[in-house]
């Protein structure tokens, strides 16, 4: 699982002004994550797998740094890499 304090020291910052926000980002980056990879899988079932964790912690940072820009591609490739990742264990697993 993302920690507030574990993307505040990838972005480097000190401050907690935007703590607020970076949560935001955070949980929203879980929720859309798990809906592209499967929305009936469990956030247990999730936290089983590394690229989950970087993939949110990627994809927080990205709309962070890039709040105030209009980004026609609103998910970096590597984000989407891992999705594609993550379908084939997830999905795989709720078949079983």
């Amino acid at each position: 699982m993302v920690k507030l304090e574990d993307l505040k020291l990838s972005l480097r910052l000190d401050e907690d002004w935007d703590d607020g926000l970076l949560q935001n980002y955070i949980d929203t980056a879980q929720n859309y994550i798990m809906s592209a990879v499967n929305s009936g899988a469990s956030l247990e079932e999730f936290n089983k797998y590394k690229q989950f964790d970087f993939a949110t912690s990627l994809l927080a940072q990205y709309w962070y740094i890039n709040r105030s820009m209009d980004t026609s591609n609103g998910v970096p490739d590597s984000v989407l890499s891992m999705i594609q990742q993550l379908r084939g264990h997830i999905t795989n697993e709720t078949v079983s």
